[in-house]
């Protein structure tokens, strides 16, 4: 891996000499002895995330689906947005590039953010300006110890942007173990390179650790097929682009990725410190066609956290507080290269270029306290109170290049490049928001209360929110779950709201203050959840509906509360284990139905909710022919789907991919596991629907006789090409 050697070489020696001695690795074990345990006590993992109070999961007030660290280590995810792959009830649109990733959950279809909080360890980490969850692509894999993904509004717990769930990341604690080193090294297709490593030192009562990853590749030139938008004639067409076709700004289908993450953590007694740093960085991959933007270009977004918690026992009263200091936006290096159509003095069209500089900063800073009272047995309460100050862009600084037409440019010299947009050009392009929020949830828990080995758990909660901005929102939950030996019972209302991004309520292309009186989309959602789980075999399914309104949709000039959406769905999981655990096998999957209902200026209309499909089928099955070598073959299929009506593509066929990932324990002893994984198995084409509007078709484009350009009909493209198949080898140990 010549690109990373220099960078890490160092840093790899310094941690193996930190690292621990050789001994018997917990790491190694604990992936065979995953597949030694009985389903019944992987179902009763305790969990945080649905209540922000450990509970078992069948207790939880919400369908819960939890992924351990050996089921991300089995199934070889390379980076944790790829969990969302084998998870019901969601549909992926993978654009790799300044959207990397947009997920669909529960047939919510966002253009702009998502509906639900990315959290670490229980804070958010949504973008500040996008409320978007790519940033989870940068998170080190190393440290993570589970990802507990909640199904159903959260927001009496975490607030806005709860609304369909939350996806929780939690870290290895490393309580009482003086040292510990685990990572992966790996290379593959399409340029993939990944470092990702932890290491955690304890002193005494001092506990240290240190995680970091770097991530970079680039595009499957293959995977674009025969789809004009991407042509290499398109980027490279000096009639399209000018000088900009054979500079470094363009010419060829290229967009790199690198993502890094690093996540510094001390702890002394009930204190703790962390210091949080990501990037994305990328092209603009398969999000644009290749007529409207060139992809090979650099869109950088960095998230920095700084952070100090301290735990409070008083009494019956186990609490903790943060204070946190959050920087997210675009690097103001990050830049655009574009042509379009534009309008002459004479009323003609005449297709120009130009090159731009983007920038955005985003600041927060919160304080909050959450915690539990045990106030009798069988009843406890939970209950937080948060402040939160925002310092936000509103418009991006934006800093443009003439205009050119691509025949009158011959020279990158002669362009006029501006200067990095590191300063507002828009007066007043800031704004600072406040937020107070507070909550309290009360649980009930009977146990043997109709027999036996029964328990029976009530939950009620309440928040209210003050925004600055938007005003104030008031939730409401409840739930019941009832256990009866194997089977338990779920009974889940929610109500939800989501405040609009600041990209949304300033940002639009009307510039400073582009639609501040945007209204909150607010929603109400009805559970039932049905659960058996035997010794070696498990199965659930859950029933429910979603009603929205206000729902925020963005349109030409900025975005808008446009009608509402009313969505229903089943999700079925199953599980099993035979031969002795050598065998495990599980299945999933949804049938969604979603509606909505949009005023389209000559009335109101109902349709089918683009981009979802309507069935969703997803299985792995983990096969241990020894205790050094497992194989896990992993697939899915998505049902054939329609795309919005903005999408010249109507309709996108199904498809069906494959992934397997084989490991072999080659030094247990050490921890050292070698592993390969092959993506997308039989290399089959196919391609995700595009963001946006994914307006721009995928008809080819012409030269008319007065040499004007037809073609892509706008800028986002309307199919996203996926990656053909992949093998990566990785180097993996656990000390």
């Amino acid at each position: 891996m010549p690109a990373l050697s220099a960078r890490w070489t160092s840093l790899l020696c310094l941690l193996a000499f930190l690292g621990p001695e050789p001994a018997i690795a917990q790491g190694a074990r604990a992936e065979r002895d995953l597949l030694e345990l009985e389903l019944e006590e992987l179902m009763d993992l305790v969990v945080v995330a649905p209540s922000r109070q450990a509970e078992r999961a069948r207790d939880a007030p919400a369908t819960i689906l939890v992924l351990t660290r050996q089921d991300l280590a089995l199934r070889g995810y390379r980076d944790l947005s790829e969990v969302y792959d084998d998870l019901p009830g969601m549909d992926l649109a993978r654009a790799y590039g300044d959207s990397w990733l947009r997920n669909q959950w529960r047939g919510l279809r966002r253009t702009m953010s998502v509906p639900y909080l990315l959290l670490l360890d229980g804070q958010p980490l949504n973008h500040l300006y996008f409320n978007q969850d790519e940033i989870i692509t940068a998170l080190p894999m190393a440290q993570v110890e589970r990802v507990e993904v909640v199904y159903g509004p959260s927001a009496v717990i975490y607030g806005a942007n709860a609304f369909v769930g939350v996806v929780n990341i939690v870290t290895a604690p490393g309580a009482g173990v003086d040292r510990a080193f685990s990572g992966r090294i790996s290379a593959g297709s399409f340029g993939r390179r990944l470092i990702d490593l932890h290491l955690a030192r304890g002193w005494g009562e001092h506990r240290l650790s240190l995680a970091l990853r770097h991530d970079e590749g680039r595009l499957d030139d293959g995977a674009r097929g025969g789809l004009a938008p991407f042509s290499e004639a398109y980027y490279a067409d000096r009639r399209l682009w000018g000088a900009f076709a054979d500079g470094r700004f363009g010419g060829r289908y290229a967009s790199r990725h690198r993502h890094q993450g690093l996540d510094l953590r001390w702890r002394w007694n009930a204190w703790s410190a962390y210091a949080q740093a990501f990037t994305l960085s990328s092209g603009y991959g398969n999000a644009y066609a290749g007529d409207a933007v060139q992809n090979d270009a650099v869109w950088r977004e960095p998230d920095r956290v700084l952070g100090i918690a301290h735990e409070l026992v008083l009494g019956r009263w186990h609490g903790e507080t943060h204070l946190r200091w959050r920087e997210s936006g675009v690097a103001d290096g990050s830049y655009f290269v574009e042509g379009y159509p534009a309008l002459q003095p004479d009323g003609s069209l005449r297709r120009v270029v130009d090159f731009s500089y983007w920038g955005s900063e985003n600041r927060s800073l919160t304080l909050s306290h959450d915690g539990e009272l045990a106030i009798a047995p069988g009843l406890s309460l939970v209950a937080g109170l948060r402040r939160e100050h925002k310092d936000l862009q509103k418009a991006y600084r934006t800093n443009y290049g003439p205009s050119v037409f691509p025949e009158e440019f011959d020279s990158l010299e002669a362009y006029p490049f501006p200067p990095r947009a590191g300063f507002d050009t828009l007066p007043g392009n800031r704004i600072r928001t406040r937020q107070w929020s507070a909550y309290a949830q009360l649980r009930r828990q009977w146990d043997g209360r109709f027999g036996e080995g029964d328990r029976h758990v009530l939950t009620l909660g309440l928040r209210h929110d003050d925004f600055s901005a938007i005003g104030p929102a008031t939730t409401l939950r409840g739930g019941y779950s009832g256990n009866w030996g194997p089977w338990t019972l779920k009974l889940l209302y929610g109500e939800s709201f989501n405040e609009p991004a600041p990209r949304e309520l300033y940002g639009g292309w009307q510039g400073s203050g582009s639609d501040p009186a945007l209204k909150p989309e607010s929603g109400a959602t009805r559970e039932l959840h049905l659960g058996w789980q035997g010794r070696q075999a498990g199965a659930w399914i859950s029933a429910w509906r979603l009603a929205t309104r206000n729902d925020i949709v963005t349109v030409a000039g900025g975005a808008t509360n446009l009608g509402r959406r009313d969505a229903r769905g089943i999700d079925l999981g199953l599980r099993a284990r035979w031969a002795d655990g050598r065998h495990e096998a599980w299945i999933f999957a949804s049938w969604i139905d979603a509606e909505e209902q949009r005023d389209e200026g000559s009335g109101m209309r109902r349709r089918p909710v683009g981009d979802a499909a309507e069935h969703k089928f997803y299985a792995g099955w983990t096969w241990q022919p020894t205790p050094r070598w497992t194989a896990t073959l992993r697939g899915r299929w998505m049902a054939a789907r329609d795309t919005v009506a903005s999408n010249p593509v109507g309709r996108l066929p199904a498809y069906a991919v494959a992934d397997l990932n084989l490991r072999w324990q080659a030094l247990p002893r050490q921890g050292l596991v070698l592993a390969l994984g092959i993506t997308n198995l039989t290399d089959r084409r196919y391609a995700h629907p595009g963001l946006n509007d994914a307006s721009a078709g995928i008809e080819p484009g012409r030269f008319g006789p007065d040499g004007q350009w037809t073609g892509s009909a706008g800028f986002y493209s309307s199919l996203l090409p996926q990656p053909g198949r992949a093998v990566q080898l990785s180097l993996e140990w656990n000390q």
